[in-house]
């Protein structure tokens, strides 16, 4: 099942920066969501598909350059926790960073249930935009 948990995060990866948005949602359980940290200007918790690409349009508006290098995976039976080197890019201030950030992908079964990113620097990437 680890393989199986860590080919579906790859998938989403891949299907992310194409916005092929059927594929994303074929992983994901009813009740999925994105939980932002309060600390973040997209700070919240986004429900479903909805939800995910209401987050993805405020990211985009946010950041002209959002670049994730994927760096490592680790698996547990229901967590693939993703170590990425992130390149963001403010959209009005032409400002980059580059910081770690770890998503922790949570699993119903086959499907994700949850998505929690943690940013190294939040402070960083506020002082972007």
């Amino acid at each position: 099942m680890s393989q199986k948990l860590l080919d579906i995060v790859n998938t989403m990866y891949a299907a992310l920066p194409a916005q092929d948005f059927a594929t994303f949602e074929a992983n994901i359980t009813l009740d999925f969501q994105v939980v932002e940290a309060d600390s973040l200007p997209f700070a919240g918790a986004y429900a479903g598909m909805s939800g995910f690409t209401e987050l993805v349009g405020k990211v985009f508006s946010l950041f002209s350059t959002f670049e994730p290098t994927l760096v490592d995976m680790a698996v547990s039976d229901s967590r693939v926790m993703v170590w990425v080197d992130m390149k963001l890019t403010g959209a009005e201030s032409g400002k980059t960073v580059t910081m770690p950030m770890i998503e922790v992908f949570t699993f119903e079964g086959d499907k994700v249930k949850e998505i929690r990113p943690f940013y190294f620097e939040p402070d960083a990437i506020k002082s972007i935009l």
